[in-house]
């Protein structure tokens, strides 16, 4: 006996799965989008104007301002906007404990400037201290007039607390403008669009993003000034994976996403370390798992977690890096001991030949997203059981089809 309860996970009809309930509300994702458009805008207008903000000592290097003669009027700063992390990896989950989880929007922005060489280096003629000061200038007007809360204590970002549910992160960068320049008059030529119109209208996101050069994207921080940086670099990573396994593998990443904001309010165990973890399980997997199998998949990745999570995560695209830096000993030992737990109730409840046993697992190892419904368990003697039903009366039973599908719950068309 076995249970296969991939529909409780994931299901392509109408009923409540757990993917479902874990997803961000369209109400909700629709005020996200207002708002993160309102902010880009009023940055957007904002940088133009620079100069009503800030003083130009604060915004350009100072080698510049003593090499190069220029009215405030005469560079007008005209930023690009890309969306990062959950929301483009297509990961965004809702927040099982709020508060103090929130639904989180990684937008970033991104400047082209010129680009100053010192000592066998390069860094962009914007101070980095003088661009958050600008673009918290520019937004706090914004924020008083909406209710918002603006945050400027994150050493990588800007935020703007939404509401009680959700907060958007606004990463700031610098891009070469020459780059820039020569790739909008690429895409201009490709397109065949006026270059001034392709400047405004056409998408930075499609056309001129993925062709930046990779050394030359650098991220503002509070605390250290400019660092390299280069976001495509996750996203094309993640992308690949997603190429190689297919679908369930993201759903599979959100799955345990879920099972951590289920088990921890807040913890350093981050989403990129969960996905790195499901990445390098379904690399050294032996065989595939069906499409239509989504309580496999998830078996098989939690039963490589503990042992993943004992171990450094390495960043898969910063050589050096890792994902699990500051972990003390004791909050790694509780994400083991966690995951370990999570072995545990999948095993259970695959395993299981009653439907509510195996709702009982998986809700206690997921949390309530999980529907508790029975219904979509299917129990079948034929799962699991070639090494057993291989003799005897057991043998009789299982070799009897009217037998076979008297122990199924709904017959086969429960599947998938």
């Amino acid at each position: 006996m076995g249970a296969n309860a991939h529909r409780t996970l994931f299901s392509s009809g109408e009923h409540d799965t757990y993917l479902r309930s874990l997803t961000v509300e369209t109400e909700q994702r629709t005020t996200l989008q207002v708002a993160r458009d309102e902010i880009r805008d009023e940055i957007r207008s904002g940088l133009r104007e620079w100069s009503g903000h800030v003083e130009r000592r604060q915004l350009f290097d100072a080698r510049m301002l003593a090499s190069v003669s220029f009215a405030d009027s005469d560079l007008a700063l005209r930023p690009k906007f890309r969306m990062q992390g959950s929301w483009s990896y297509h990961t965004l989950n809702r927040a099982t404990h709020n508060p103090p989880q929130e639904i989180d929007l990684d937008d970033g922005v991104f400047l082209p400037v010129s680009f100053l060489s010192q000592n066998g280096t390069t860094h962009p003629v914007v101070v980095s201290a003088g661009y958050f000061t600008a673009v918290e200038r520019i937004l706090t007007p914004l924020c008083e007039r909406k209710g918002w809360a603006l945050v400027t204590d994150k050493p990588s970002c800007v935020r703007v607390e939404i509401d009680d549910d959700a907060h958007i992160d606004l990463a700031l960068y610098a891009i070469p403008d020459d780059e820039f320049e020569e790739l909008l008059e690429k895409a201009a030529t490709s397109m065949q669009f006026d270059t001034r119109m392709l400047d405004e209208n056409v998408s930075f996101a499609e056309q001129i993003y993925p062709r930046l050069p990779t050394d030359q994207i650098m991220l503002a921080h509070r605390e250290e000034g400019w660092k390299p940086s280069d976001p495509r670099k996750l996203e094309d990573w993640f992308q690949s994976a997603i190429n190689e396994h297919g679908q369930q593998l993201r759903r599979v990443c959100r799955y345990l996403k879920g099972w951590r904001d289920h088990n921890w309010t807040s913890c350093r165990l981050s989403s990129i370390a969960l996905m790195a973890c499901v990445v390098t399980a379904y690399d050294e997997a032996v065989g595939s798992i069906a499409e239509n199998r989504d309580d496999l998949a998830l078996q098989m990745v939690a039963n490589r977690l503990p042992e993943l999570l004992e171990r450094r995560i390495p960043n898969p695209v910063v050589h050096g890096q890792y994902l699990d830096e500051g972990w003390t000993r004791e909050c790694r030992a509780d994400f083991i001991a966690k995951a370990r737990n999570l072995v545990m109730r999948i095993d259970s409840a695959l395993a299981a030949n009653q439907s509510g046993t195996v709702i009982e697992h998986l809700r206690a190892a997921l949390g309530d997203y999980l529907p508790d419904d029975e219904d979509l368990v299917v129990i079948d003697a034929s799962i699991g059981a070639p090494t057993i039903l291989n003799s005897g009366i057991l043998k009789d039973f299982a070799d009897h089809p009217d037998a076979r599908e008297a122990v199924k719950k709904g017959g086969d068309g429960r599947y998938g």
